[in-house]
């Protein structure tokens, strides 16, 4: 999983990305007059968050490694024809399924890429790089931000169980003063009443 844990998370979240810009693009007729898409983006949400928790799962597992610089990694430039192919089978995958639950049937053999052939496929190998390349850049950043919520969590966890014992309210029993104590002023004649008018 941590080998092909990363480049999953990147191709997940770029088709989650990529896969609304081209059915925007197809619905607004940019691509011509041709129904190229399934006009529902039921799969959109769900796909971005699966692919931020694989990128979660990834960051806790190695996020140490990462900062270490015990992370093999052969490179993103090299891994991105990977990537690329990961993401066409997330993208035909969470298609697939959206066309199914709203549809209850695959509407064609190329809705799935929601335009064009070559437009799609441009759109979405953009969104790889793009997404790739700053996943990359950041992802010593990603690793520090992991660990210090990690050790937040642990914190919480922590003073959360220590909270569950139940604490004992002072106790005033023993505290007792039976003697009265002189005041220390002197009172006053009564007032006069008032006169009824």
């Amino acid at each position: 999983m941590t080998r092909f844990g990363l480049p999953t998370a990147i191709a997940v979240v770029a088709a989650a990305l990529a896969d609304p810009i081209v059915e925007f693009a197809s619905n607004s007729g940019w691509f011509g007059s041709g129904s190229f898409t399934d006009h529902s983006n039921l799969d959109i949400l769900t796909a971005l968050l699966v692919g931020v928790s694989l990128l979660a799962f990834y960051m806790v597992r190695r996020a140490r490694a990462v900062l270490a610089g015990e992370v093999p990694q052969p490179g993103v430039v090299l891994s991105l024809p990977a990537i690329f192919a990961l993401q066409l089978v997330a993208l035909y995958v969470m298609e697939t399924a959206e066309q199914l639950v709203v549809w209850r049937h695959v509407l064609s053999q190329t809705a799935w890429l929601g335009g064009p052939l070559p437009m799609s496929l441009t759109i979405h190998a953009i969104l790889c790089i793009a997404v790739a390349l700053t996943i990359a850049r950041s992802k010593r950043a990603l690793a520090a931000t992991t660990l210090r919520v990690m050790r937040a969590l642990a914190a919480i966890v922590l003073f959360s169980a220590r909270a569950t014992r139940p604490i004992l309210p002072a106790r005033f029993e023993g505290i007792c003063s039976k003697e009265l104590l002189p005041l220390l002023c002197s009172i006053g004649e009564r007032a006069p009443p008032t006169v009824a008018g």
